[in-house]
């Protein structure tokens, strides 16, 4: 008698509000395997809910995750598990160190979704120099005059970009054909045409926008606070579509609050969802988007291809192209 090996599972953690291409992800994986989608939510979750999440997560061999994090506790409950995708570059939704205790490879996607986060970046900028969220509402109030607001051009202010990696360098490219002058400032100094070096304070002294491009790690968690903030020019604005938590958002919204400096164009926050309560949805010097850079159909496509392609490699028994750590052990 002939006895089929049951099919190795992937889980993807999706929710409507952050979906990601399944099909894609599917023709990707490029192997006889069972994909389900888990919502596993970002945030705190009830003992009860929680225990009902890691359940249907525990038999995964491969986990392709977009909302959700994976702690220790869920990787050592997960006995199967070979491969953890994450769906974009920043790993901080990963114990990456307990993963790897247990030889099991983490990989993200390098690059996949700069062009969505570059725009997106650009869309903030020129939302609050062009004042374009205001206009719009004073318009549907039949509010004609007072909607044609003077704001201001991206050509010949100076853009500070706080880090240099793929995402801020496509940055520079596209500010450059704005017409605007271009500084960062990074742990690693490069050889580079697309901006000058220059030190951190100065950055935030000196630029007309300053965007927020490095991970989130121990290093940079609350690296943007209040001192960095005093720095700013008062009619200066600062855009962060990387993570909430580099910016101390209670520093952030004193700084507001004074008027300290022009406003803020914000993707991504501390605590998300966004609380209903959160003092940021009172100021009207701050334009929000909820964590959406990524969410573009070109993005999500290219994200679930080479998320896919890791993952199929690795349950293949192969090398994944695109791996952010080492594991301790092979399987």
């Amino acid at each position: 008698m002939c006895v089929r090996m049951s099919k190795k599972l992937v889980i993807a953690t999706a929710t409507a509000d952050l979906p990601i291409n399944m099909a894609e992800l599917a023709a990707a994986l490029g192997g006889d395997f069972r994909l389900e989608v888990v919502p596993l939510p970002f945030g705190n979750m009830s003992s009860e809910h929680q225990s009902q999440m890691w359940q249907q997560i525990r038999d995964a061999a491969g986990l392709f995750i977009r909302t959700g994090v994976v702690p220790r506790e869920l990787i050592d409950l997960c006995s199967e598990l070979e491969v953890i995708a994450l769906h974009g570059v920043g790993v901080d939704q990963v114990d990456v160190a307990a993963a790897t205790e247990r030889g099991i490879y983490v990989t993200n996607v390098p690059g996949g979704n700069a062009v969505s986060v570059v725009e997106l970046s650009f869309g903030l900028m020129l939302g609050l120099l062009r004042k374009i969220a205001n206009a719009d509402a004073l318009m549907r109030l039949g509010r004609w005059e007072e909607a044609r607001t003077v704001g201001r051009e991206l050509a010949g202010k100076r853009l500070g970009l706080l880090g240099f990696g793929n995402i801020a360098r496509k940055v520079a490219v596209v500010a450059q054909a704005f017409g605007m002058e271009v500084v960062y400032w990074s742990r690693s100094r490069v050889q580079t045409d697309l901006a000058s070096y220059v030190g951190k304070e100065e950055l935030f002294s000196s630029a007309d926008v300053v965007s927020i491009h490095v991970p989130l790690t121990e290093q940079t968690r609350g690296m943007v606070n209040r001192t960095l903030l005093s720095l700013l020019k008062p009619d200066a604005i600062l855009i962060n579509t990387a993570r909430g938590a580099i910016v101390n958002e209670e520093h952030l919204i004193e700084a507001l609050r004074k008027g300290s400096f022009a406003g803020a164009g914000l993707d991504v926050f501390a605590t998300e969802p966004l609380a209903a309560d959160s003092p940021l949805l009172e100021l009207q010097n701050v334009l929000l988007t909820p964590h959406m850079a990524g969410s573009t159909e070109e993005c999500l496509l290219r994200l679930a291809r080479t998320a896919g392609e890791d993952i199929g490699r690795v349950l293949r028994g192969e090398s994944p192209r695109h791996a952010v750590n080492r594991p301790a052990l092979t399987r």
